[in-house]
């Protein structure tokens, strides 16, 4: 009675699955000289719990691989051609060099292009707030010369007030 409680408590899901905490692993260690039958059923977690991860794992993106292989025939590259056989007085050295290699290709089309009509288009919308920047400067000083002449034409009448 107290080891099927003990086994519905959850502990050795926990301890399979490696949340137990130091009591709960000390307790199971003992509990598992009292009742050898706890291993069998530890066992049938573990294989439980396997299956499961099994049956809902993802695989992998199938590109994957062959992104992988090409790293490590990279890297196989890059160490032969790091090490350099030279003669010295008519024996092989070995000479090894710390070089590194930036690959600067684009992977897989992982680049930005632009149509060339939109090009043309950034290139008009451009010049065109130029010219509306130069015309509200030409008006701006050409308002500023008006209100200039308007305050000479205009005669300055003065107020005299009488004051008695």
């Amino acid at each position: 009675m107290e080891l099927d409680h003990y086994i519905q408590s959850g502990i050795i899901e926990s301890y399979v699955l490696g949340l137990a905490t130091n009591v709960e692993v000390e307790e199971l260690q003992y509990m598992r000289r009292l009742y050898p039958e706890l291993n069998s059923e530890i066992a049938a977690v573990e294989k439980r719990m396997e299956i499961t991860a099994f049956a809902e794992a993802v695989p992998p993106p199938a590109q994957l691989k062959d992104r992988i292989f090409q790293r490590i025939n990279w890297k196989e590259e890059e160490s032969h051609e790091a090490t350099d056989y030279r003669r010295t007085s008519g024996q092989h050295q070995q000479a090894n060099y710390n070089t590194t290699y930036i690959n600067i290709q684009p992977k897989d089309n992982q680049y930005i292009t632009v149509h060339k009509w939109w090009k043309l288009f950034f290139i008009a919308v451009f010049i065109i707030s130029k010219i509306c920047l130069a015309s509200a400067i030409y008006f701006f000083v050409k308002s500023q010369m008006q209100e200039k002449k308007l305050e000479q034409l205009t005669p300055r009448t003065e107020v005299h007030t009488n004051s008695r």
